[in-house]
């Protein structure tokens, strides 16, 4: 399985983080994970290289607390914590099912 990283700032909020994994999947195909870079200034985005999920289908990102919560009619894809507005937050990606 090929895979590509892409990195974003950590400086975004989550509504444009979300914004930039939806449309790097549209280039690359399926997130596979997220974290943060070793410089601790990024978070990096690892997608799996192939058919890209179509609009309906491109994840969500959504912070949490302790434990990521289900969510009708999605699954869950991953969980990372993440840079988010320039603070480590617990992030769960999530994909809508048909």
């Amino acid at each position: 399985m090929a895979t590509a990283q892409e990195t974003t700032p950590g400086s975004q909020d989550l509504f444009t983080f979300q914004s930039v994994v939806q449309q790097q999947e549209g280039i690359f195909g399926p997130l596979v994970s997220l974290s943060i870079s070793g410089s601790g200034t990024n978070n990096v985005m690892t997608f799996q290289v192939g058919v890209s999920p179509d609009a309906d289908h491109r994840v969500t990102l959504q912070s949490y607390d302790i434990h990521p919560p289900q969510l009708a009619g999605t699954r869950l894809v991953c969980i990372a914590t993440c840079l988010v507005a320039g603070k480590a937050q617990n992030v769960a990606a999530y994909r809508n099912v048909d």
